[in-house]
C-alpha cells in the first residue's frame, strides 16, 4: 500500500496524460484496463459507470462517485482532449486515432516515475490496492468498499486489504 504522501508524489512525477489516469485509479479503485477504456460518455455528473464490457468478468457494470480533485483534473483534461465533447472519445487517447492509451505506455511511465521518486514495487494496481486499504483504514464497511471494488465476494476483497502493524496493535489493546 502507498501513503497519501507517496501517491502524491508519484502522482508530481508522471506526465500529465498518465497522471489524470493514475488520478482516475488513485479515486475509484478502477482497474487499469477499466480506466484504459472509459469514454466520455460514461463521465458524468457525480460520478463514474465502468462498464461491464470494461469490467474483469465482463458480466456487472459499476457506478463510482467522482471524488472533487478527480472531477477537477477530468474536466481539465476533456479540454486538452476533447474540447468538441465528442463522447465516444477515449478519456485517455493513445498515439494513433481512434486508440486509447495502453496498457505498456502507463506501466512504463509509471515506473519510470517510481524509480524517479526511489519508491519500488509499483505496479498499476498499487493505486487499486491503496484505495481499499486506506478505505478499510478508514473504517469504511466492507460491503461499500466492495460495491466500489466491484469485488464478487468480501473474500476476494480481503485480499486486497493490507493490514498494518499498527492496526494490530489497535485491535489487540482496544478489543474485547
Amino acid at each position: 500500500m502507498l501513503s497519501t504522501a507517496e501517491l502524491d508524489l508519484l502522482l508530481d512525477a508522471l506526465p500529465e496524460n498518465h497522471r489524470v489516469l493514475a488520478t482516475l485509479l488513485r479515486r475509484t479503485a478502477a482497474r487499469v484496463s477499466e480506466g484504459l477504456q472509459l469514454k466520455w460518455r460514461y463521465v458524468m455528473e457525480g460520478h463514474v459507470l465502468l462498464t461491464a464490457p470494461t469490467t474483469k468478468g465482463g458480466k456487472k457494470t459499476r457506478t463510482v462517485p467522482i471524488h472533487p480533485q478527480l472531477a477537477a483534473e477530468l474536466a481539465a483534461w476533456k479540454q486538452v482532449v476533447n474540447p468538441d465533447g465528442n463522447p465516444d472519445q477515449w478519456v485517455f487517447p493513445g498515439r494513433n486515432p481512434g486508440e486509447h492509451l495502453t496498457r505498456r505506455g502507463f506501466d512504463h511511465a509509471l515506473r519510470k516515475a517510481a524509480t524517479e521518486i526511489g519508491l519500488g514495487g509499483i505496479s498499476t494496481h498499487s493505486f487499486r490496492r491503496s484505495f481499499l486499504t486506506a478505505s478499510s483504514e478508514n473504517g469504511i464497511p466492507l460491503r461499500a468498499i466492495q460495491s466500489i471494488s466491484g469485488h464478487s465476494s468480501l473474500t476476494m476483497l480481503a485480499a486486497y486489504i493490507e493490514v498494518s502493524d499498527q492496526a494490530k496493535n489497535d485491535c489487540v489493546m482496544n478489543g474485547a
